[in-house]
């Protein structure tokens, strides 16, 4: 293992000569609470009477000198290989953490090596997956960080139970998201209506940098782009409701200023107000859906968002496919 570490020492930017003290500076300063801090290990020297009739007079003080070796830090820089290796054992819940640990381990995270292993270690072929997470597309690299994420919510438990548990979560997750599409669609006893919103990608990110790459593909590696997801930040949000609600078209882009849920009349149903504002964060528009039954968020990793989405059209995955195809015979090549 010790051939496989490098010992790196860093020093304190604070271990400055300036902050050397005299004992006569000490002992006459105005400030009688003064004490020095647990970290500044001293070391003060000890002199004889000889030595002390040898000082100058403009040295008639002894100087305590600050032990720089002490305020040393020693750490293990460890080959990306040790790192591979802890990745096998990494819990999916875990990533986030394992990843945060240095930039070797965050370096480990987005290599396509770490998701195919990740799918593999949970597969079973014993569950029905759709087309996409099939093991025959786990080969190509192109959105393989996507489609692992995805096929974890369908064969690994705690993700399953998670999806069980919060079905119905908080939907004020959805404020200061971007309205993207609506539509609605008939229920047996009544309506659903549809909100697909988007967040910001932080700028800088590995997901903005992947959005950027996709948009202009001006060169191959947007073929091979773990990364790549085009739902990546997206929600739906759905309101079931008995009644029928006309919903304005809206020709400029809104975000969810505020969205409130409170009971109905009747304490049995409720009464959802979604407040639409445009860049400015001004009011453009409020719809009020009543009597609802249900409301529902379901983020993109979640299996029941490709089924409510009618958005995704059946030519996008299949122009996805023939992208995917390039980039496999490419590298082949």
């Amino acid at each position: 293992m010790s051939g496989m570490s490098v010992c790196v020492k860093v020093k304190s930017r604070n271990s400055s000569s300036a902050n050397d003290v005299t004992i006569y500076d000490f002992a006459n300063s105005l400030k009688t609470g003064a004490r020095f801090s647990k970290a500044n290990k001293l070391a003060i020297c000890t002199v004889t009477d000889e030595e002390a009739d040898d000082e100058t007079p403009d040295n008639g003080s002894r100087k305590i000198t600050e032990d720089l070796t002490a305020r040393d830090t020693l750490y293990a820089d460890y080959v990306i290989d040790i790192w591979y290796l802890i990745s096998e054992y990494i819990h999916p819940e875990d990533i986030a953490r394992f990843a945060l640990i240095c930039r070797k381990t965050a370096e480990v995270v987005q290599s396509a090596k770490f998701w195919k292993h990740l799918y593999w270690k949970h597969y079973s072929h014993n569950i029905e997956l759709p087309r996409r997470l099939q093991p025959e597309f786990m080969v190509l690299q192109r959105g393989l960080r996507a489609r692992t994420i995805r096929s974890l919510f369908y064969f690994y438990t705690p993700f399953i139970n998670r999806i069980t548990a919060t079905s119905f979560t908080d939907p004020h997750r959805v404020e200061g998201r971007q309205m993207i599409y609506s539509w609605y669609s008939k229920n047996k006893t009544g309506w659903n209506y549809y909100f697909k919103l988007r967040t910001r990608l932080i700028t800088g990110s590995r997901a903005a940098k992947s959005a950027m790459l996709q948009r202009s593909k001006d060169s191959l590696e947007y073929l091979q782009d773990t990364y790549m997801n085009p739902e990546e930040g997206c929600q739906i949000l759905i309101v079931i409701t008995d009644s029928i609600h006309i919903i304005p078209q809206f020709h400029e882009q809104l975000y969810v200023k505020s969205i409130t849920q409170t009971l109905a009349q009747g304490m049995t149903k409720y009464k959802v107000r979604l407040q639409l504002a445009n860049y400015c964060q001004r009011v453009v528009d409020e719809l009020t859906f009543v009597p609802v039954r249900q409301v529902r968020v379901l983020d993109w990793w979640n299996p029941e968002y490709y089924r409510e989405d009618s958005t995704i059209s059946e030519r996008d995955l299949i122009s996805e496919e023939h992208e995917d195809e390039m980039s496999n015979e490419y590298w082949d090549d």
